[in-house]
C-alpha cells in the first residue's frame, strides 16, 4: 500500500478517537438508558408498586422503539450523516432518562423507557460507516471495541446504582448527565457526512443463506439474553441475597464484557464458528447458573462474569458478520444484526414476564438459557468466506491455513486469493 493510499484510508478521525467516542455513545445509550431499567427494576417496582407483567410490558416498549429507530437509522445516515444520527440518539438518551427520573406512575415511566430505548437504535450503526476509512485490521478491532461499549456502560452504571441506594431517580439523573457528555464527544468526533465505501464485488450465489442464518441467530441471542438483563436482579433478590448483590452482578457482567474488545483477534485464531459456538454455550450456562443457584453469591458472581464475556463477544461476532454480508453498506449490516437481536430483546421481557408470572423466574431463566444454547447450531461456517465477496473484515472470519498446491500462481485450478 502506498503512503498516499494509506493516508487516504485513514483520513478523518483516528481509530482511537472513533473507538472512544463510539464506546462512550454505546455505553450510555445501551448500558445506561436502555439496560439501566433492569438494573434499577427492584427499586422502581417497590416505589411505584407495579406488578411483574406491567414491568415486563414497559421493558418491551424500549425494544419496540429500539426496533423503530434501527429500521430508520440507515436512512438517517444517508440523509443527514453519522454525526446527526448519533447526536439524535444521544439526545433521546438524555430525554428518556430524565423522564424516567421524573416518573410517578406506569405511564410516565413507560414513556421515558420508550424514549431511552430509541436512543440505542441510532448510536451504533453510524460507526459502521465511520470506520470504513480505516485499514482492515484497525477497522475490525475498532468496530468490535465500539460494539462492546455496553459493557462500559453497565460497569459504570452499577456503581452509580449502588451509591444511589434506594434513590433510583438520582441514578437516572446521573445516567442523563453521562449521556449528555458522551453525545457531545461523539458529535465532535464524527464527520457530518460519510464517504461512500468502495464498490464491492457482485454478491455470490446463495448469499441470502448466510444473511438469513445471521438474522435468525441474532434474534435468538436477543430472545434468550433478555431474560438475564431483565430478570437476573429480581432472581438474586428473591433468592435472599442482599439487594446490592443484584447490582454488583450487573457490574461484574459489564466489566467482564470488555473481553469482547478482543473478539476480532479471537476469531482470527479460532475461526468464527468455534468462537460463536463456545460463547453461545458459555452464555447459556451462565444464565442457567443464575436460575439454579441464585442464593450463592460466589456462583452468581462467576455466572455474571461468564455472561458478560460471552454475551459481548457473540454480539461482536454478529456485528462483524453483518458488515461482511453487507460489505457495500457496513451501517446496514450493523443495523441488520442489531435489529434482529432487538426483535429477540423485544419479545424476551414480555414472554419472560408472562412465563415468570405463570410459573417462576427460575423457569423463565432456564428457558432463556435453552434458547441461547440452541444458537450454537447456527454458527457461521468458516468456509463461507470463500463464497462471499471480498470484505475488509474477512480475515477475522477465517482460519489461517498453510498454502497448498492449488494456491500456486501457475496452478490451473487456482481459485484466486480470497
Amino acid at each position: 500500500m502506498t503512503n498516499r493510499t494509506a493516508g487516504a484510508q485513514v483520513s478523518g478521525p483516528s481509530p482511537l478517537a472513533l473507538a472512544v467516542a463510539g464506546s462512550a455513545a454505546v455505553a450510555t445509550a445501551f448500558g445506561m438508558a436502555r439496560y439501566g431499567y433492569g438494573l434499577l427494576l427492584p427499586n422502581i417496582q417497590d416505589d411505584l408498586d407495579l406488578g411483574v407483567s406491567t414491568l415486563g410490558l414497559i421493558g418491551t416498549l424500549a425494544y419496540v422503539t429500539y426496533l423503530l429507530a434501527t429500521a430508520l437509522v440507515s436512512r438517517c445516515i444517508e440523509r443527514a450523516g453519522p454525526r446527526a444520527a448519533v447526536g439524535g440518539g444521544g439526545l433521546l438518551a438524555v430525554a428518556g432518562t430524565v423522564v424516567v427520573a421524573l416518573a410517578d406512575g406506569p405511564v410516565l415511566l413507560g414513556a421515558g423507557v420508550a424514549i431511552a430505548g430509541a436512543s440505542a437504535g441510532l448510536v451504533l450503526a453510524p460507526f459502521g460507516d465511520a470506520v470504513h476509512r480505516l485499514p482492515p485490521v484497525a477497522r475490525a478491532r475498532t468496530l468490535a471495541t465500539i460494539s462492546c461499549g455496553t459493557g462500559w456502560g453497565v460497569a459504570v452504571a452499577a456503581p452509580i446504582a449502588i451509591l444511589s441506594g434506594d434513590a433510583w431517580r438520582t441514578a437516572y439523573a446521573a445516567f442523563a448527565a453521562c449521556a449528555a457528555l458522551s453525545t457531545l464527544l461523539a458529535v465532535r468526533t464524527l464527520p457530518g457526512r460519510a464517504a461512500k465505501p468502495a464498490a464491492a464485488a457482485a454478491p455470490a450465489r446463495g448469499r441470502h443463506r448466510p444473511a438469513s442464518t445471521m438474522l435468525v441467530a441474532a434474534l435468538l441471542i436477543g430472545l434468550g439474553s433478555a431474560t438475564f438483563w431483565t430478570f437476573a436482579v429480581d432472581q438474586v433478590r428473591d433468592a435472599g441475597l442482599d439487594p446490592a448483590a443484584g447490582r454488583i452482578l450487573l457490574g461484574v457482567a459489564g466489566v467482564t464484557s470488555l473481553s469482547g474488545l478482543a473478539a476480532a483477534d479471537v476469531m482470527a485464531r479460532l475461526g468464527a464458528r468455534l468462537t460463536f459456538v463456545l460463547t453461545a454455550l458459555l452464555e447459556a450456562a451462565a444464565i442457567a447458573m443464575i436460575a439454579l443457584a441464585a442464593d450463592s453469591l460466589a456462583i452468581v458472581l462467576f455466572a455474571a462474569a461468564t455472561f458478560g464475556a460471552a454475551y459481548n463477544t457473540i454480539v461482536a461476532v454478529t456485528v462483524l458478520w453483518g458488515t461482511r454480508i453487507y460489505v457495500d453498506r457496513p451501517s446496514a449490516g450493523v443495523a441488520a444484526s442489531t435489529g434482529a437481536q432487538g426483535v429477540g430483546l423485544l419479545l424476551g421481557p414480555l414472554t419472560g414476564g408472562v412465563l415468570a408470572e405463570a410459573t417462576s423466574l427460575t423457569t423463565a431463566l432456564l428457558v432463556g438459557a435453552a434458547v441461547v444454547a440452541a444458537v450454537a447450531l447456527l454458527a457461521p461456517r468458516d468456509d463461507l468466506a470463500h463464497d462471499e465477496p471480498r470484505s475488509p473484515l474477512l480475515g477475522p472470519f477465517r482460519r489461517h491455513r498453510r498454502p497448498g498446491p492449488s494456491d500456486h500462481p501457475t496452478c490451473p485450478n487456482r481459485r484466486g486469493s480470497d
